[in-house]
């Protein structure tokens, strides 16, 4: 069971729950007005939807990017013991990320407003002004307002490293561009999720069709938990619409092998799904 942003027959985006093969039509206009329910009142609609008649099959739609509205992404760093070590590697000031992932407050950012987003076959940026750029492979958690996390998808939260490291003050700079943020196109439900707290994440970087970085990492490595990391984005800030929170990564490659124009970056995660994107790049 999934659910997913589409479009029907007559060109209208629309919510829906994918069983199977099958698109059942969820009773709510966009998925910003989903993620205003409750996590009860949420699954419930799931559930009611997923035994209506089918609209369509999966291969007769065409799907879009699973957020919509005011929904916005944010980002979770320096959550995995190798996060810290590459940044450290990484930057002229590493004593930062020391500090960040000893302290009691984690690093959070701002990715995208959800109109910013890519998915699933769209093309991840590399910004022209580095040289150095790498795919960040995560799990993502999928919040509604009231802070209750209801699904997950998978993250490629791309990151210009090259620019992180001059300076981590220019970490807006490195984080958000076009193409940094990339989601799969499927809401997996939180509760039809066996052990989220141990899920394999992997990551498949191809270059003339020869694998170019390959890694995995489980998510029981983070040193944060889920819900430390969401009670921290919702101090302070509301989010009408939701929020997407991706996790952070234990998968960093070494320094320079940046990704290029043309590499194929596929990155899974165990019962969430898969994404797939080709790299380009950006205009100056």
């Amino acid at each position: 069971m999934k659910l997913v942003r589409y479009l029907n027959a007559g060109g209208d985006p629309r919510v829906g729950v994918v069983v199977d093969e099958s698109v059942h039509d969820l009773p709510v206009y966009d998925m910003a007005a989903l993620l205003g329910h409750t996590l009860a009142e949420i699954r419930e609609l799931v559930e009611s939807a997923a035994a209506t008649a089918p609209v369509a099959t999966l291969a007769e739609v065409s799907l879009l990017v699973p957020i919509d509205g005011r929904t916005e992404v944010w980002g979770a760093g320096v959550t995995y013991l190798r996060s810290r070590k590459a940044r450290q590697e990484e930057s002229r000031h590493d004593l930062v990320y020391t500090e960040v992932y000893d302290a009691e407050r984690p690093e959070l950012f701002f990715k995208a407003p959800a109109w910013r987003v890519r998915t699933d076959g769209e093309a991840g940026g590399l910004r022209a002004d580095c040289a150095d750029t790498v795919a960040e492979p995560e799990l993502a958690l999928v919040l509604n307002q009231h802070g209750e996390t209801i699904g997950a998808l998978v993250c490629n939260d791309m990151t210009a490293r090259g620019i992180e490291a001059e300076n981590p003050i220019y970490l807006p700079q490195a984080k958000v561009y076009d193409g940094s943020t990339i989601l799969s196109t499927a809401i997996v439900p939180w509760w039809t999720i066996t052990d989220p707290e141990d899920l394999l994440v992997t990551i498949e970087v191809r270059r003339d069709d020869e694998i170019a970085f390959q890694g995995s990492a489980s998510t029981a490595s983070m040193k944060r938990g889920y819900a430390e990391l969401v009670g921290f984005l919702f101090r302070g800030q509301g989010f009408p619409d939701g929020a997407v929170l991706s996790t952070g990564t234990g998968i960093v490659p070494e320094l320079g092998d940046g990704l290029r124009p043309g590499d194929v970056v596929r990155v899974s995660v165990d019962q969430v799904g898969t994404l797939t994107n080709v790299m380009e790049g950006l205009a100056s």
